[in-house]
């Protein structure tokens, strides 16, 4: 018999300055048994960072073809993906190839893995029409210490300014930086 996922509950009070997106609402990620906390925690900053209207949850890694967040249109089209932690580039090149128009994301904490998906993206050509993909490399110091926050029920005040996170958790402040890597600029 599978396990059950471990339901997280996020209270999130969101500003993203640049964005102009203000948010105040709970937000609830299934995490799998076998996804760590610092997955879970990177799929949690990736809403924050990219959050949209109907961007949800995929369903996660017992579905690795789909996307750890994605948005989709009124006429239910895919227009953003996003990946979370380690992917590969042949994978981001088929949802492009197979998606017209989709914007693709990629959010890790990971300095050489992300400096490698866009070497490796350079190296695969773009599909016609398809957009760049951007990879967003977080502060890794940021997301360990918000993956070792193991309580199931959590509150947050982030604020996105530029390149950098700010967030309260339940009291306590953590900030660190954030990269785009954006496979034009190699």
């Amino acid at each position: 018999m599978a396990l059950p996922a471990t339901r997280l509950e996020y209270r999130v009070e969101l500003s993203n300055v640049d964005r102009g997106v203000e948010r105040q609402e709970g937000v609830i990620v299934a995490r799998h048994p076998s996804e760590t906390h610092a997955h879970a925690t990177l799929r949690m900053l990736a809403w924050c960072l990219l959050s949209e209207e109907r961007l949800a949850f995929g369903p996660g890694l017992s579905s690795p073809d789909s996307a750890d967040l994605w948005a989709h249109d009124l006429q239910n089209t895919l227009v953003t993906w996003i990946e979370c932690g380690h992917t590969t580039a042949d994978k981001l090149r088929g949802v492009q190839r197979h998606n017209p128009g989709v914007a693709v994301h990629v959010v890790t904490d990971d300095h050489r893995e992300a400096e490698a998906l866009v070497g490796a993206l350079a190296a695969i050509k773009l599909p016609r029409g398809a957009r760049p993909i951007t990879v967003w490399l977080l502060d890794a110091p940021l997301v360990a210490a918000l993956a070792a926050r193991d309580d199931r029920r959590q509150r947050w005040r982030v604020t996105v300014v530029g390149d950098h996170l700010y967030i309260e958790a339940d009291g306590a402040s953590l900030d660190g930086a954030v990269t785009r890597l954006d496979e034009r600029a190699t």
